[in-house]
């Protein structure tokens, strides 16, 4: 029964990343997000770096630690605003609207004082796991296994943040709240989802890195542009499609049916979930 009931939620993970790859040949300018988060965090790195704010940055020589956290919080905050103008717009086609960038852009900057608190909480944590992890130096196999735990129990637990801020218009406490509760409905298809666009994401890559390498064998230079353009677009593709697959699972932990995943097997997927709630 374990064993079966762990293959139907791979069967159920993958049916569902089948109809977000639906949703996505209907609203393709939903790519843009990913676009404009790449392109922004380049500026960003450009700029810090450039300005001579990254240097010095040896705590053993004295370096502030304060250029890189306003940089991890820069960073957090831009990730976090086009994640969640993604989200919303992937909401509005599932709840049978007709998405663009505009209208997904509007919807976040609408929350961005959420957003803003939110990008501050997701900031701290990750400081507070590299500060647990130490120097990698020092090779704590038990601190890196402590930290790893902690990061990965610290997305699962609010997985639903983004989708609910811009949704419900919570606060990022009220959110985390809510995101726990809703993440004991969901961990199973949490995990295997995290497990499974991991694995695209890394696939994705070797794929560019290979391309990259045989165009490289007639111009090193060709190469290295052919393999980073086709890595990127692969990864823009597969970071759309999970912040798709988030809003349609949040949507089905609020007992709805999103429009672009009425097929029958879903439909069946999901009734002992449903069955199990009463």
């Amino acid at each position: 029964m374990v064993h079966g009931g762990f293959f139907n939620r791979i069967s159920n993970t993958f049916k569902m990343i089948k109809s977000c790859t639906e949703v996505l040949k209907k609203d393709k300018e939903l790519l843009f997000f990913p676009f404009f988060t790449a392109i922004s965090v380049g500026l960003l790195l450009l700029i810090m770096y450039s300005g001579g704010y990254l240097d010095n940055l040896d705590s053993e020589q004295g370096g502030s630690p304060l250029p890189i956290v306003i940089l991890v919080f820069t960073a957090n905050f831009i990730i976090v605003f086009f994640n969640s103008a993604l989200v919303s717009a992937a909401l509005e086609r599932l709840r049978g609207g007709d998405p663009n960038v505009k209208s997904g852009l509007s919807h976040a900057v609408k929350h961005i004082h959420h957003i803003f608190f939110w990008s501050i909480i997701v900031t701290i944590v990750a400081i507070l796991i590299a500060a647990i992890r130490g120097d990698r130096r020092e090779n704590s196999i038990f601190r890196e296994i402590f930290a790893s735990l902690i990061q990965a129990g610290w997305a699962m637990m609010t997985f639903f943040v983004v989708p609910i801020i811009v949704s419900e218009n919570l606060g990022p406490i009220s959110a985390i709240k809510r995101s726990t509760g809703l993440f004991k409905q969901t961990w199973g298809d949490q995990v295997v989802a995290n497990f499974g666009f991991g694995i695209f994401q890394l696939f994705a890559v070797m794929f560019g890195v290979v391309v990259g390498w045989f165009f490289g064998l007639f111009s090193p230079i060709f190469g290295i542009i052919v393999g980073g353009l086709l890595s990127a677009m692969s990864v823009a593709v597969i970071y759309t499609l999970e912040g798709i697959y988030k809003a349609a699972l949040y949507e089905f932990a609020l007992g709805e049916k999103p429009l672009e995943f009425q097929q029958e097997d879903l439909r069946t997927a999901y009734q002992r979930k449903v069955a199990s709630a009463y």
